[in-house]
């Protein structure tokens, strides 16, 4: 049988592994089987063809990949499902998704039994079609600021230990409860968003997706997308809305809002969420 979980699999990697199949949180992707036999032949039938029995186990791979797909949360408040339940055209587009996912692995077993695995990215196309209208393309950045007198000035340095300028953020959410979601929103204990669609640009959000996972800080600061010099915020629970949504502390919402440092980084969604490995079952 082929492994879902793939040859090999780090103990850093946020998985979830599902009965049609799995969804790869650290690597981006939703990976599901497939299998086809040949059939028991009464006196006159002729045998199926290899072409047909692969056929069969690649249809079987695709529905699965359907219905990993569907449980994937794309924030609080919604799924995948919810999507394809309200809506025809986007039950079929992403059936045309499915169809389109790559082989990553066929095997065939010596009693003509054919084993398929599809992947399918969750970045690119999948993206651009399931991410919300309101994730839009940003092209500037803009220095946020509060009314108090210099509040537009870091309450910390937007810089490393080494005096280099941060290049992206990791949010330690262990310990919490936190859950992966394709678009993640994170507010300070005000309830004011420090991170969320309106802060990232649909270019970033859709070649990288919103944020990267991890389930220790070391393989979060190995994720190129935060770069040699990311930021490390603890969130300190998860906000009341879903347990997708992460509240950090007010000094460091203050400290994201306003450094135009940060709000690039953000734009550009170079994020990775470290979440608890049992977070993903």
């Amino acid at each position: 049988m082929l492994p879902l979980a793939g040859p090999s699999v780090a103990d850093d990697t946020l998985i979830q592994v599902l009965d049609t199949g799995c969804i790869d949180w650290s690597a981006g992707t939703v990976r599901a089987r497939g299998v086809a036999a040949p059939a028991t032949l009464d006196d006159g039938e002729s045998p199926d063809s290899p072409s047909d029995i692969i056929d069969s186990a690649r249809r079987m791979a695709q529905a699965n990949l359907m219905g990993t797909a569907s449980a994937i949360p794309i924030n609080a408040v919604s799924r995948v499902a919810d999507r394809m339940a309200q809506s025809t055209d986007f039950r079929d587009g992403l059936r045309t998704l499915a169809r389109n996912a790559s082989l990553s692995h066929q095997e065939y077993l010596s009693d003509g039994t054919v084993e398929i695995e599809l992947t399918m990215n969750l970045t690119g196309g999948f993206s651009q079609f399931v991410l919300p209208e309101e994730i839009r393309q940003v092209d500037s950045v803009v220095t946020m600021t509060a009314t108090e007198p210099d509040a537009d000035k870091p309450s910390m340095p937007a810089t490393g230990s080494d005096g280099s300028p941060h290049t992206g953020l990791i949010l330690d959410a262990t310990g919490i409860g936190a859950r992966p979601s394709l678009v993640p929103v994170v507010v300070d204990e005000s309830g004011d968003v420090v991170y969320g669609p309106a802060f990232v640009s649909r270019e970033f959000a859709v070649s990288r997706g919103m944020s990267g996972f991890a389930t220790t800080l070391a393989a979060a600061r190995r994720d190129k997308r935060v770069g040699d010099h990311p930021l490390v915020v603890k969130a300190i629970r998860t906000r009341s809305t879903g347990a997708t949504d992460l509240v950090v502390s007010s000094a460091d919402g203050a400290r994201l809002r306003s450094s135009v440092v940060h709000l690039n980084f953000l734009k550009a969604c170079r994020v990775s969420i470290v979440i608890d490995p049992e977070a993903a079952p």
